[in-house]
């Protein structure tokens, strides 16, 4: 059944996605305003004309929807006559509410729903007024207006080409049929066999190419489509037969999706029936053209509502096709026809002209074709042929004529209705555009969808609340942000959109007016105390004193030539309460320029001490005579000792030939600084600077000696690197590989004295050999904890356990944190290291981790103890170790190597309690660091960038910049972002 009379071409294709369903927060003006509007009423008003029918009850799609939803089968329908009597009193009828009118919410309907099945309810028709009224208990409840059957019978003309043959309607257009009757149900989607091809297909239902097929969808499963429906689509937009909206096409303008509009019945039908089992021919619906109509009004409405622009209407009229075509009509209309827009068919304002008897043109009565002429002129003399045939054909021409007229009005009303309404959708427009910004939906796609799906909820009385993606209106956590999903959202997208166009703006602009969260939080973030604290020890040293990577800059920087520093003896211990108020070095530089500061606070050398306490690891440095500020430092082991340096193929340890000894006491000076120091004892790894290049020539592996003279590096260093990445001695970085996968270049991570060193002397003329300085290990240490942090720091989750498991590194650091609050526990970490802390700390050991650990390591725990006499077999170890002799029958024991075989077991307590360390101040300080990342994630949420690899490589590129005391700019970051996406 063609509802569509040719002149019915006002519309403008609109190519905007379907609304997804909302829900949303009624503290906004916008949400508030619209759950308190009846929609209904007001599209009830606007939509005008609902179109006449075969003889079925047309309403507005408001209308049929509350019917459907509330009538109850099984009541009584009466449908009178279209002649009242005149004694029938219908007076009640203007005292009677309308549906819409008594109906706000869902709650409304379903407290009718239960009224109408509770009650005695019953239907009646009157044909005549246009009118169904519903009357619970006898008495009149509410009235909806109901557009019956023509009173006379016609054959409608749906198009009358001048001189050409007439488009007839296949069938008889009658009166409504009287009677009584009884509710039979209601339906979603009512198939006609009469009109089953455009009827297959729900109206509204998705229409989709799924794996190369066209399918549409009803509820949640897809179905072929019809091939009479993908022919249309194929069709030029004017060409076609059905209706569609929310189309979608590609690059050469074929559709790639659309919803269906085609449908004559529209979305919901109430059907009859005579004998309890089948539905009568005659139906209750709304015709599909009239929703289709709805739904562009809607988008029309909405679009007046988000475009840029005055809030002015007739301004924004001009803006949009649809309107502007609206306002011609009515122009049309206000000036009797004098003014005819030349942007719509002529024929539709002669036959206009003709029906309302306004003033006629000669191009009018060329346009129109003489048998609308005659019917017209017969049906106003009342002068229609007997013959019904032909009188029926006539009437149809007149119908036509009525059509035209009613349509006009109709599109012309719109404009006029919009306009007189213009200061209630003002208000909306106004302030939904605030509570978009407020809600952080930038999108003008995504703000009229909104629109679109809350005026189409209140249209069916559905309230509304505030929509769940929106980034401002969300419980912003990690896991909920970053959850995967199986297709990124169009919402998001959009959005992520208009934020690249701000990105693009400010980098163009350099306008500072988009300020990052992630920028003031990171600068304000001083990540030299959590490095300095989270490194944790700086381990023993042959008599330097060690202090971290980051102390070592300081010191290298700011400490003068020349200052005194007096190391005290290891007897004299500082409490650190006694200096808690002094801040810690770190504390007092956060960017480059602190450091420069600190360098003019200190360019007096003979105002600058330092005092050292190795007991206690404390270094204080004195401006004048007031402590300024404070440092741990690591000296050497309290007693001499020959550290452990590796062991023979038969477990016989071998003993470094230079000892480990205390760090000397006394009063020193600083001599010298430098950022490369090369020692005579350790040649062989000092040779190469820290973070110096090692890059492959031919076969052989050199480094940059001189600025552009390289040189072979050391035999060691070369043996070393010639092995599996795993079995290698020393620590490189960096590595550059080529095409093939070799290593062609790597960074030399192992110097023993790391970057920066300070020399000190006695006399003030030579060097001490007692260095102050960090290392290569402690460097790269920092640098893995660095990636590590950055890894945990921007793992897709909220807890702390889950994001530690995100960094494997950090993984193994909890389990070293859980074993050492639990020693006891066997299933956490390896026999070997078990075994070590277990006897370090002289806890019971198993028979597996007294088998591994080597026996002269358990045997010089047992002498440092000093609570059991040693047995032959231990003495004799320790004699053939080397470890101790026997002259005269007294056993002399080598002190110093028993001391290293303790230390050796100490590094596996170290690495383990230095692990266990790492993760306590991730723990200590998550809240702090949850409250750093949740300002990056802030940002990603304002671009809506849901990518956990983007995420963590924007962090990457900050917190580097800020581990090297750079100082961020809004700029800067903006220009890392963009680079990122």
């Amino acid at each position: 059944m063609k509802k569509t009379i040719y002149f019915i071409l006002f519309f403008a294709m609109i190519f905007i996605t379907a609304a997804t369903a909302q829900t949303f927060d009624p503290t906004f003006e916008t949400v508030s305003t619209i759950n308190e509007t009846n929609f209904a009423q007001k599209f009830n008003d606007y939509l005008g004309y609902v179109y006449d029918s075969h003889g079925c009850l047309h309403f507005t799609p408001s209308d049929i929807y509350l019917l459907t939803q509330t009538i109850p089968k099984g009541i009584s329908l009466t449908i009178k006559p279209y002649q009242i009597k005149k004694e029938e009193d219908i007076s009640f009828m203007d005292k009677t509410p309308y549906f819409a009118e008594k109906t706000k919410t869902s709650d409304d309907i379903k407290r009718d729903k239960e009224l109408f099945t509770s009650s005695t309810t019953e239907i009646v028709v009157y044909p005549s007024l246009n009118k169904l009224l519903i009357k619970v208990k006898g008495l009149p409840y509410a009235k909806v207006e109901a557009l019956s059957g023509p009173p006379n019978k016609l054959l409608i003309a749906f198009d009358v080409p001048k001189d050409g043959q007439i488009e007839w309607d296949s069938w008889l257009t009658t009166p409504t049929d009287p009677g009584n009757y009884t509710i039979l149900r209601s339906t979603d989607h009512y198939i006609s066999n009469a009109y089953y091809k455009n009827t297959i297909v729900p109206f509204g239902a998705w229409i989709i190419k799924k794996n190369g097929i066209w399918s549409y969808q009803e509820k949640e499963k897809w179905y072929r489509l019809p091939q009479h429906i993908i022919e249309d689509l194929n069709r030029p937009l004017e060409n076609r037969i059905y209706n569609y909206y929310d189309v979608t096409v590609d690059k050469n303008g074929k559709i790639k999706a659309a919803r269906y509009a085609g449908h004559d019945f529209g979305k919901n039908v109430l059907l009859w029936t005579v004998d309890g089992k089948n539905h009568y021919p005659e139906m209750g619906y709304a015709a599909g053209e009239l929703y289709y109509e709805q739904i562009i009004l809607v988008k029309d409405i909405v679009y007046l509502l988000t475009i840029d622009g005055d809030d002015d209407f007739e301004s924004l009229v001009l803006k949009n096709k649809n309107f502007s075509t609206y306002k011609e009509l009515a122009e049309f209309i206000r000036t009797k026809g004098k003014i005819a827009s030349k942007n719509i068919p002529s024929r539709v304002f002669s036959y206009y002209r003709l029906y309302n008897g306004f003033e006629m043109t000669n191009d009018d009565y060329k346009n129109i074709d003489a048998r609308v002429l005659k019917a017209f002129k017969e049906y106003k003399e009342n002068t229609l042929p007997r013959d019904a045939i032909s009188r029926e054909k006539e009437l149809g021409l007149v119908y036509f004529l009525k059509m035209n007229s009613l349509v006009v009005d109709k599109e012309a009303g719109w404009y006029e209705k919009i306009k007189r309404d213009w200061e209630f959708w003002k208000k909306l427009r106004i302030g939904s555009r605030q509570d978009f910004k407020d809600m952080g939906i930038l999108s003008a796609a995504n703000r009229q969808n909104l629109l679109e799906g809350w005026i189409n909820d209140r249209l069916e009385f559905r309230s509304i609340t505030s929509p769940k993606q929106a980034k401002n209106l969300q419980t912003l956590t990690f896991a909920s942000f970053f959850k995967p999903q199986e297709e990124g959202s169009l919402f998001d997208a959009r959005e992520r959109a208009e934020m690249f166009k701000v990105i693009e703006e400010v980098s163009i602009s350099d306008s500072t007016g988009l300020n990052l969260y992630s920028v003031d939080a990171l600068n304000d973030y001083n990540f030299g105390i959590l490095l300095n604290d989270i490194l944790g020890e700086l381990y023993k040293s042959h008599g330097c004193m060690h202090v971290s990577p980051r102390n070592s800059l300081f010191l290298y920087t700011f400490l003068p030539i020349g200052a005194q520093i007096t190391i005290y003896e290891y007897s004299k211990k500082l409490e650190e309460a006694q200096f808690k108020d002094i801040p810690y070095l770190s504390d007092l530089v956060n960017f480059t320029n602190d450091l420069e500061n600190l360098k003019n606070k200190f360019s007096v050398t003979s105002e600058v001490n330092v005092a050292v306490y190795p007991a206690s690891g404390f270094w204080v440095v004195y401006l004048g005579d007031k402590p300024f500020t404070k440092l741990r430092v690591r000296g050497g082991p309290q007693a001499k000792m020959y550290l452990v340096q590796g062991r023979e193929k038969n477990g016989k340890p071998v003993f470094e030939s230079h000892l480990a000894y205390p760090t000397t006491p006394g009063t020193f000076y600083v001599f010298k600084k430098t950022g490369h120091y090369i020692s005579n004892i350790y040649y062989d790894t000092t040779l190469i600077e820290q973070g110096g290049l090692i890059k492959k020539e031919g076969k052989e592996w050199v480094y940059e000696k001189q600025e552009e003279k390289w040189a072979q590096i050391p035999s060691v260093l070369r043996s070393d690197l010639s092995k599996p990445e795993d079995k290698r001695e020393y620590t490189y970085y960096d590595p550059v590989k080529n095409g093939s996968g070799e290593v062609m270049s790597v960074r030399w991570g192992s110097h023993p004295f790391g970057k920066y060193a300070i020399q000190t002397t006695k006399d003030r003329k030579n060097a001490f050999p007692e260095l102050i300085h960090s290392s290569g290990d402690l460097i790269m240490e920092e640098r893995q904890l660095i990636n590590d942090l950055i890894k945990v720091l921007s793992a897709p989750f909220d807890e702390l356990d889950k994001c530690a498991k995100y960094s494997a590194d950090f993984d193994l650091y909890r389990i070293c944190y859980d074993f050492v609050n639990d020693p006891s526990r066997e299933d956490l970490i390896q026999p070997r290291e078990r075994g070590s802390y277990r006897l370090y700390h002289n806890l019971s050991l198993t028979a597996k981790e007294l088998s591994i650990l080597p026996q002269d390591v358990v045997i010089a725990n047992k002498v440092l103890r000093g609570k059991e006499k040693l047995t032959d077999s231990e003495i004799n170890i320790l004699v053939s170790y080397g470890i101790a002799n026997k002259r005269g029958g007294q056993l002399k024991l080598d002190m110093p190597k028993i001391l290293g075989l303790q230390f050796d077991t100490y590094q596996y307590v170290v690495m383990i309690q230095k692990y266990a360390h790492h993760y306590k101040v991730l723990k200590d300080r998550w809240e702090e660091l949850t409250e750093l990342r949740r300002s990056i994630l802030k940002d990603f949420n304002a671009f809506v960038i849901k990518d956990p690899l983007l995420f963590h490589n924007f962090l990457r590129e900050l917190m580097v910049r800020r581990t090297e005391l750079k100082k961020l700019t809004q700029k800067e970051a903006l220009e890392i972002l963009k680079g990122l996406i």
